[in-house]
């Protein structure tokens, strides 16, 4: 079996208990049956799993189909009002929410993925199923491209070792090359741009959020269909606006 970066063995049953998660969190729903054909385990062992989890309180158990409880969001009520850098932006994502009417997050990278802490849907924004916590490949969107550009090259060369660089949507970039070239434009601009690489139809605006020795803290994105956002004038107008947001974050992270 493999080993983390720290040299610890992973544990197998933890392994088999998240897939699980996962995939009730996909597909809302599972039996025993459906999981062990799923997933490839033996019904046993999906069933002594799945009997844990619903004893522990994190599955309820409706006549054999099983489904997250809300012990999960009560968790992740927890863990939203104890991240003090999400404190620090939400504020400033409603607002450039509501200003645009545009969807806007605030992402950092976790373990080597960016992940959403901060999400709030404008008016004129495109119904999906955002919600904090979400993660995805760095390479695949604005804030994670914004935050790459800004973490040391061997940093770099590790997430994309571990998470390799997929196609996800038409404009995914795929080559190092030309992911290279795009962070160096980004640390030149201070702005990066995503013009369907993480869903197709989709344009994304981003301005990473940077600490006094230029770490990045994270990066502040601005999201909308690609034949609005791609408008010149528009996009210019979007730019101003994340910048000046991006600004008022780094001014409160001193305070």
């Amino acid at each position: 079996m493999a080993r983390n970066q720290d040299g610890t063995k992973p544990l197998k049953s933890v392994r088999t208990a998240f897939k699980i998660i996962e995939y009730l969190k996909e597909h809302d729903s599972g039996s025993v049956k459906e999981l062990s054909q799923q997933l490839g385990f033996p019904k046993s062992t999906v069933h002594t799993h799945l009997s844990t989890l619903n004893q522990l309180g994190y599955l309820t158990n409706d006549n054999g189909t099983y489904r997250l409880s809300f012990r999960f969001v009560h968790l992740g009520r927890s863990i939203e009002e104890s991240h003090e850098l999400r404190q620090i932006v939400s504020p400033v994502v409603e607002n450039v929410a509501d200003e645009t009417g545009e969807r806007v997050y605030f992402a950092v990278e976790e373990n080597g993925l960016v992940t959403n802490i901060a999400i709030v849907e404008g008016e004129k924004s495109i119904q999906h199923q955002f919600l904090p916590g979400g993660q995805t490949r760095m390479h695949t969107t604005a804030s994670g491209k914004a935050i790459l550009a800004f973490l040391q090259p061997e940093e770099v060369d590790e997430i994309v070792r571990q998470w390799g660089m997929p196609p996800q949507a038409p404009n995914t970039i795929t080559e190092r090359d030309e992911l290279n070239a795009s962070l160096e434009s980004i640390r030149e601009n201070g702005i990066a741009y995503a013009r369907e690489e993480s869903f197709k139809g989709m344009f994304e605006i981003a301005k990473p959020i940077l600490s006094d020795d230029e770490r990045p803290y994270g990066a502040l994105e601005i999201a909308g269909p690609i034949k609005r956002l791609d408008d010149q004038q528009y996009c210019r107008e979007l730019v101003d606006t994340v910048e000046k947001a991006a600004n008022e974050i780094e001014v409160n992270l001193l305070l």
